[in-house]
């Protein structure tokens, strides 16, 4: 988005590991925020990234859904020329100071969907 938006996270799990299931995804965050990811998992999500790149430009509709991207946040019209090379240069500290100048695990709030559940956080809807 082109200003501050929402950090979203999930995951599915049955009714009664709902509170482990948001314990241990809230502790994956605050691990994530503190210590970033490995160098082998940044080096995974970059190969993700840009191995896929060709899938997400093989049709009109996705390049014009592209040009307007570029229209709207303003980006540079070299943005599809220099993206690769901008996703190969990221690194694990960029990423934790990142998150932590951006993600803090004190404001978060949760939504669950599903069945009826005993969790405390259920019925509050906030973690």
């Amino acid at each position: 988005m082109r200003y501050l938006g929402p950090f979203q996270m999930g995951l599915q799990t049955r009714n009664d590991q709902l509170d482990e299931a948001l314990q241990v995804l809230r502790q994956t965050l605050i691990d994530f925020r503190n210590d970033g990811p490995t160098e082998d998992e940044l080096t995974a999500a970059k190969q993700n990234l840009t191995g896929g790149f060709a899938l997400q430009l093989d049709s009109n509709s996705k390049i014009v859904d592209y040009v307007a991207m570029i229209a709207f946040y303003e980006l540079p019209l070299d943005y599809l020329d220099t993206l690769m090379a901008k996703i190969d240069a990221v690194t694990v500290d960029q990423i934790k100071d990142a998150f932590q100048r951006r993600i803090d695990p004190d404001k978060l709030v949760t939504v669950i969907v599903g069945g009826h559940s005993n969790s405390p956080n259920a019925s509050a809807g906030n973690d």
